[in-house]
């Protein structure tokens, strides 16, 4: 149910920051338009309504397709698992795949050579492992942390961040072309008048669009925020049962004694998109003292 919520939220969030944004898209971009498709865009409204609906709604569709989830990891530098990293990577996962009933399904092993400690999974089948981990921890640590990735894949996490990734794309794009615009903007103000007319306009329009921005989004970013910490729960809850809380425990624990998390505040944890390590902890370590696997 907190999903439908999600989903639906942020489609009209969307739909009103891209009816706001959209005529400096038009500004952009116009001059390249068949001036009839203009004229048609004018004369009818409801085409427009339709247009950005599907500009919202087809990129999260299509980012749930194998060939755009590729483009995705290409483009963010994540390169196939090969050597001994494969061979880590293949032996940590295995207990995984036994445990959980999925030998036979294939999984695209990633690596990314960004120097955190960190794991993600991505798509349907995709799991990221940033290169130290090979180093720094050992194959049942790192089954613990794949573990609790396998479990966001086979909860459907990461669709529902697909998607919610491309209903924002056209209101990225939007954006750009708002900020372009006050750009253009900001060269005209230093001719004489004119540029103080057009330097004023574009303060009071920027003050309440960043206003309305606010208003809209905020609360869609906490609730969007707390269903992100639920799922961490979830998947967290996913490697303890198949019997590897112990083994996700000690591998969050060392991130947690690596990276020396200082303790968040009220504020801090309702914008963060992960419950606390100790929290993660506490609940792992009461699972697995239940259930005598610890």
């Amino acid at each position: 149910m907190k999903t439908v919520i999600l989903m639906v939220a942020s489609y009209f969030v969307n739909f009103i920051l891209l009816s706001v944004y959209s005529p400096f898209a038009m500004l952009v971009f116009g001059p390249f338009l068949d001036p009839a498709t203009l004229q048609q865009l004018n004369d009818n409204p409801g085409y427009s309504y339709w247009l950005m609906s599907v500009l919202i709604l087809v990129p999260g569709l299509l980012m749930q397709l194998s060939p755009f989830q590729r483009l995705m990891i290409f483009f963010s530098g994540y390169k196939p698992a090969k050597g001994e990293y494969r061979a880590m990577f293949e032996q940590a996962l295995q207990p995984i795949l036994q445990r959980g009933g999925l030998e036979g399904k294939t999984f695209h092993l990633y690596v990314n050579p960004d120097k955190s400690i960190n794991a993600c999974a991505l798509g349907d089948n995709n799991i990221v492992v940033n290169e130290p981990m090979f180093r720094y921890f050992t194959v049942d640590e790192l089954s613990g942390v794949l573990a609790h990735e396998m479990g966001h894949l086979q909860k459907g996490h990461t669709w529902k961040l697909l998607l919610l990734w491309g209903m924002t794309l056209a209101n990225r794009v939007a954006f750009w072309c708002y900020r372009m615009v006050l750009m253009v903007i900001t060269v005209l103000q230093f001719i004489p008048f004119i540029g103080w007319v057009l330097g004023f306009f574009a303060l009071i329009m920027n003050f309440f669009l960043q206003i309305g921005n606010w208003v809209l989004t905020y609360p869609l970013v906490l609730f969007n925020r707390y269903c992100a910490r639920q799922d961490e729960y979830a998947a967290d809850g996913y490697a303890c049962e198949l019997g590897l809380g112990p083994e996700l425990y000690e591998g969050l624990a060392k991130i947690d004694t690596m990276y020396h998390n200082p303790r968040l505040g009220f504020f801090g944890r309702m914008l963060s998109d992960h419950p606390a390590t100790d929290e993660r902890l506490q609940r792992i370590r009461e699972y697995v003292e239940e259930h005598h696997t610890m």
